[in-house]
């Protein structure tokens, strides 16, 4: 194989793994809503892992990366308020 095809096979594996809230491009005070589309609460901190926390019920919890997505501007998880109530 030559130089040029193993940057690229390079370049694409590292684009498949980039992890999901940086492509959802979470930042602090973004408004979370779940997946029937409800306002849970804002962004208090992103994580460098890409998790965002928020303050929920009176507690912290943290919101997996791979659950998050942007769409039409707003941030949106795929779990539901009762699902964000069992996270520590």
């Amino acid at each position: 194989m030559n130089k040029f095809a193993s940057i690229v096979l390079t370049a694409a594996a590292l684009s498949l793994t980039a992890p999901a809230a940086f492509a959802a491009d979470a930042k602090r005070n973004d408004r979370l809503y779940d997946a029937t589309g409800s306002s849970v609460a804002k962004v208090n901190r992103v994580a460098d892992d890409g998790d965002v926390l928020v303050i929920y019920k009176g507690k912290v919890r943290r919101v997996q990366a791979e659950t998050l997505s942007k769409t039409d501007g707003k941030l949106i998880t795929t779990l539901t308020k009762k699902e964000l109530r069992r996270l520590k």
